[in-house]
C-alpha cells in the first residue's frame, strides 16, 4: 500500500517551484537601462530586445544597420549612441566648426540647442550632430560607455543637448548674428544703411570663356551662384581667388593664386578711395592675416565665391556686420588707373 505521509509536503514544495517560475515568466527578463550596447544570449530576438531597450524593432534595426530582425548568439547589438560633445576654443567660430565636423552651421545650433545668431564663448560645450565626423587630431572628449569606432571619423547620433546663453545681436543689425563671428575678442557691429538689392547677373547661358573679354565686371557676374569649392578656379566650382584668377586672368591681368599672395599685387588702395575692380581683402580668422578676397562692384558692394553660404554671392562692404569689421585693405589690379596709395 502505497505511504501518502509525504504528499502533502512533495505538493506544497512542487506548489511553491511552479509559482516562482510563474511569477519569474510574468516578469520577464530584466530591462536594460543605461547600457549602450548588449550581446544576443539563446532565445533572445529582435523583438524582445528592442522591449527591453525601449526601442521600436526597426529603431534598434537601424542601429545596428540591419535590414533583417535575424539575430545569432553571442551578436554585440548597439542600443544607443551616447553623444559626442566639443568645447570651444578661443579663436573658433561656428562655420569653422560646422565646416571642421562636415555639418552645416543650422545643424551645429540645433544639436546643441542654440538659437540663431548664437555667438560662441571659449569653454562653451557644443554637442556635435548627426553625420558630424571628427578629424584625426581634433580633441572630442567621449563620454564613459560611448561606442565610437576606431578609424578616422566616428559617427554620432542626434541628441537633446542642453543650450547656452549668448549674447543678443547687435540692436538694429540687419539679419541675425553672422556664424563667422568669433569667441574673442568682440566684434562692434557697425550702424548698418539700407542697402539696395543684390546684383544678378543678366546672363542665362553660361559663356564660355567668360563673358566680355574686355568687361571685368561681366565676367565678375556671369559667376554668379558658381558653387563654393575650395582650391576650385573653373565655373564648375571655384573659391574666393579663383573667382579672382577667372576674372582678370583672361583680361590680361597675371595673379598669384591665393587670397594672401594676391593682397601683395597691384598697388594699395586707401579704403575712400575705392573704385570697382578693385580687389578688397578680409581677415574672416581672426589671425591677423589675409584670408579672403572679393571684387569691389561699387556702392558698397562686392561679389566673392562666400565658402558659407556655398556659392558665388554679393555682398555689401561696410554696412554689413560681419565684413565690415573683417575687411583690411584693396588693391587696384587694374590698368589705366591711378590708385591712391594708403599712408602707413
Amino acid at each position: 500500500m502505497p505511504d501518502f505521509r509525504f504528499l502533502p509536503v512533495c505538493l506544497l514544495l512542487g506548489a511553491l517551484l511552479v509559482g516562482g517560475a510563474g511569477a519569474q515568466t510574468a516578469a520577464g527578463p530584466a530591462g536594460l537601462p543605461g547600457q549602450t550596447s548588449v550581446t544576443v544570449q539563446p532565445g533572445d530576438t529582435a523583438f524582445s530586445l528592442a522591449r527591453r531597450a525601449g526601442l521600436s524593432v526597426q529603431e534598434l534595426l537601424t542601429l545596428n544597420g540591419l535590414s533583417s530582425p535575424d539575430l545569432r548568439v553571442g551578436q554585440v547589438l548597439t542600443l544607443r549612441v551616447v553623444p559626442l560633445t566639443y568645447v570651444a576654443q578661443p579663436g573658433d567660430t561656428l562655420y569653422a566648426l560646422a565646416r571642421r565636423f562636415g555639418v552645416t552651421v543650422e545643424a551645429l545650433l540645433e544639436a546643441s540647442a542654440l538659437p540663431p545668431g548664437a555667438v560662441l564663448k571659449a569653454g562653451q560645450v557644443l554637442t556635435l550632430p548627426a553625420g558630424a565626423t571628427v578629424p584625426v587630431g581634433t580633441s572630442v572628449p567621449v563620454p564613459a560607455g560611448a561606442n565610437v569606432p576606431a578609424g578616422v571619423s566616428m559617427p554620432v547620433a542626434p541628441v537633446q543637448a542642453q543650450s547656452f546663453t549668448t549674447p543678443a545681436p547687435a540692436v538694429g543689425a540687419a539679419g541675425a548674428a553672422s556664424p563667422f563671428q568669433p569667441l574673442t575678442p568682440p566684434q562692434t557691429a557697425p550702424v548698418l544703411q539700407p542697402g539696395s538689392p543684390m546684383p544678378r547677373s543678366q546672363t542665362t547661358n553660361t559663356p564660355s570663356p567668360l563673358a566680355g573679354a574686355g568687361d571685368w565686371r561681366a565676367a565678375a557676374l556671369s559667376l554668379l551662384n558658381t558653387p563654393y569649392v575650395f582650391g576650385g578656379t573653373t565655373r564648375a566650382g571655384t573659391d574666393c581667388s579663383g573667382l579672382v584668377l577667372q576674372v582678370f586672368t583672361p583680361l590680361g591681368v597675371p595673379l598669384p593664386r591665393t587670397s594672401a599672395e594676391q593682397a601683395r599685387a597691384g598697388q594699395p588702395v586707401a579704403p575712400e578711395a575705392l573704385e570697382a575692380g578693385d580687389l578688397v581683402f578680409f581677415d574672416t580668422e581672426g589671425a591677423g592675416r589675409v584670408s579672403h578676397v572679393g571684387i569691389y562692384l561699387g556702392e558698397d558692394q562686392f561679389i566673392s565665391a562666400n565658402s558659407y553660404q556655398g556659392r558665388v554671392t554679393v555682398d555689401h562692404l561696410r554696412a554689413d556686420r560681419y565684413w565690415g569689421p573683417r575687411f583690411v585693405g584693396a588693391r587696384r589690379v587694374l590698368p589705366g588707373a591711378a590708385p591712391l596709395a594708403v599712408n602707413r
